[in-house]
């Protein structure tokens, strides 16, 4: 025995550990869910239908990794290790991932309502005296308009 390890366990090895990484990608990607839900408010239809959405890729994602990586054998470290993967990144970086990147966003939103609201108010005062002007110039239209009819009359 020469005391290396051997392929197999290596692969296996590499495996648990992607794995673990599809784990904590499907828990982040789940993560931009809860924002989104965060920012926007949802109903329960809504929710339902993200959720089956986001189970649907998650399967589809671990089809394919291990159809490509484990030639579609279901072992069971594989399972476990993305549970791992999804719990660690649930517990130790959902909770601060979401409450920041939903408060910048709030706040960004919050700061470009602000600016809407600004650049607003003068197009509001352009508008209404846009407005005072067509109906002046409507009234103007309409004397002329008269003016020429009685002219024409008079003929």
């Amino acid at each position: 025995m020469t005391g290396g390890i051997s392929g197999t366990i290596t692969q296996e090895g590499g495996l648990l550990l992607l794995s673990f990484g599809v784990g904590l990608l499907l828990m982040f990607s789940y993560d931009v869910l809860r924002i989104f839900r965060q920012i926007i408010n949802h109903g329960t239809f809504s929710l339902s239908l993200e959720d089956v959405i986001y189970w649907l890729a998650c399967s589809i994602v671990v089809f394919v990794m291990l159809y490509r990586e484990n030639d579609g054998l279901l072992r069971w470290f594989v399972l476990a290790g993305i549970a791992l993967g999804m719990l660690v990144e649930n517990h130790f970086l959902s909770p601060y991932i979401v409450r920041l990147v939903s408060r910048v966003i709030k706040k960004l939103l919050f700061l470009v309502g602000k600016f809407l609201k600004f650049i607003s108010g003068p197009m509001r005062v352009v508008a209404r005296r846009g407005k005072k002007v067509c109906i002046f110039l409507k009234k103007q239209l309409k004397k002329i308009g008269k003016a020429i009819k009685i002219g024409v009359n008079k003929l």
